[in-house]
């Protein structure tokens, strides 16, 4: 008898623990923001701290640097506390490699770092006292060493100063004697006023830009140097510029499923898939590419290649130049990473990108609900705002500094009528299969999305859904988005 109750007990642990693992990860939310305004407050005042007004100046030089160190503090402060992302996976992953990088390099000076929500695949360094990462290159990075040397790189920034040397630098040049003797002349001339001060500033802007990849280069030095003294892989470093050059392309090139997802009878309209291929066979046309890949300056990292040579010196030749394989960790990283940033572009109103970067992911993950709550959701916004008439504010035209694959997307958005949006959802359902059977209540995200699919299609059950959402989620993500009327205003609350 014992040992059934031990065999039973065992098996009911091996399934809690299965079921644990197949848990599938919700983007993080909490509508307690105290601790990402106790956050963006201490950030505000490292950056006021750090940009001291200068004594010795004149006094437009002095008004002028005040007016860019309190904006560069107001700016700081509302960056952290809208988009600092305190989540219990990626917030303390990332915290533990910086650390450990802190920790090796001892003479840096007290920095934080804040994960951002941003999507963008980027990070920066603010002042001396704040390092900015954001979630979207999280999500294109292949391993911690690679993560680690981002976070070295920014580090080199703060140690180099390079924001207030760039400050500095600009606000002696604008305030010189010899840039106003030279306005002055311009001003002073019969023709072509106007284009002699254009050419005035972009030669300001060039040299600051000069200046700037300069200092990028120091910081990869720099950078790399500290990565050396930590344990982690010091080729990864060579293989991030790698990554960077390439960032601003999606994760995959192909064409997008469009048909498998939104074509079936309910809506038998024609949906762009590929560009039409050439029918003669004595046709020969070469591959064509976006602005982004022809153009380094587009770039949101350019100069890399030249970079990467620079770097390979450096290391001597010691990189690593081909794709890692994440380990078991790093890949749950990636792909909370992903995540997170296809909600951050649902979040920040980009709803052709969290469709995008949604249905991309589906590509891997086709049974994953929450994406596919974001795509129900993507869908029911756009066609809110096609009503409101102002689709324009939230989708973008197509262009040719896009890739193929996302202005495929955005034709389809700009020709579907808000009529078509009914038959869109029934065929995503149906692409779906028959869902799984449960007496467990749904999360959050998919609750939404079926109210979304509902209001659209006019069903009944879209009142039943609406009050179920607002008696389990009263205060959640999506209230204030899908029942705006619904909320208590704040007269009422006092």
């Amino acid at each position: 008898m014992r040992l059934l109750l031990l065999l039973f007990f065992l098996n009911s642990a091996l399934v809690i623990s299965a079921e644990a693992q197949q848990a599938q990860y919700l983007p993080f939310y909490s509508a307690d923001t105290l601790r990402a305004h106790e956050l963006a407050v201490a950030q505000q005042a490292a950056v006021q701290k750090y940009l001291v007004l200068p004594k010795s100046a004149s006094s437009e030089y002095r008004e002028h640097y005040r007016k860019i160190a309190q904006e560069a503090a107001t700016d700081i402060y509302n960056t952290v506390r809208h988009s600092a992302l305190l989540d219990p996976v990626l917030e303390p992953f990332v915290q533990r490699v910086f650390a450990q990088i802190r920790e090796a390099n001892p003479q840096l000076p007290p920095v934080q770092l804040v994960l951002s929500r941003n999507p963008a695949p980027n990070a920066h360094a603010v002042g001396n006292s704040t390092v900015m990462l954001n979630v979207g290159l999280l999500a294109r990075l292949e391993n911690e060493s690679q993560l680690a040397y981002v976070l070295c790189h920014e580090l080199a920034h703060i140690q180099a100063q390079h924001m207030e040397r760039t400050l500095r630098g600009q606000l002696t040049k604008i305030h010189s004697k010899e840039l106003r003797r030279e306005v002055k002349r311009i001003v002073a001339d019969e023709y072509n006023i106007g284009s002699k001060l254009k050419a005035l500033a972009l030669g300001l802007s060039l040299n600051s830009t000069f200046h700037h990849r300069q200092y990028e280069k120091q910081a990869d030095s720099l950078g790399y140097t500290l990565l050396k003294r930590t344990r982690f892989d010091a080729p990864q470093a060579y293989r991030v510029l790698q990554l960077l050059d390439k960032i601003d392309q999606p994760r995959s090139p192909e064409p997008l499923a469009l048909g498998q997802y939104f074509g079936c009878a309910a809506f038998p309209y024609p949906l762009p898939e590929a560009p039409v291929k050439s029918r003669s066979i004595f046709t020969v046309a070469a591959p064509v590419k976006t602005a982004l890949e022809t153009t380094d300056t587009l770039k949101s990292h350019p100069d890399c290649a030249k970079r990467m040579r620079y770097l390979s010196e450096l290391a001597q030749g010691q990189v690593a130049d081909a794709p890692a394989a994440p380990t078991p960790e790093f890949a749950r990283i990636i792909s909370v990473s992903r995540l997170e940033a296809v909600q951050s572009w649902f979040d920040y109103d980009c709803y052709d990108h969290a469709l995008f970067e949604a249905l991309q992911l589906l590509g891997e993950e086709p049974q994953n609900s929450y994406l596919r709550s974001v795509v129900t959701l993507s869908l029911y916004e756009l066609r809110e705002h096609l009503l409101k008439h102002t689709f324009y504010e939230v989708v973008g035209n197509v262009s040719q500094h896009h890739p193929e694959n996302f202005n495929q997307l955005r034709t389809a958005l700009n020709a579907w009528k808000a009529d078509d949006y009914q038959g869109l959802l029934a065929c995503f359902a149906q692409s779906a299969g028959a869902a799984p059977a449960t007496a467990a209540p749904a999360d959050e995200y998919t609750l939404a999305a079926s109210y979304a699919a509902a209001a659209i299609s006019g069903a009944p059950a879209a009142a039943t859904l609406q009050r179920q959402y607002l008696t389990h989620y009263h205060n959640g993500k999506f209230a204030k988005l899908l029942f705006p009327n619904s909320m208590p205003s704040k007269k009422s609350i006092h």
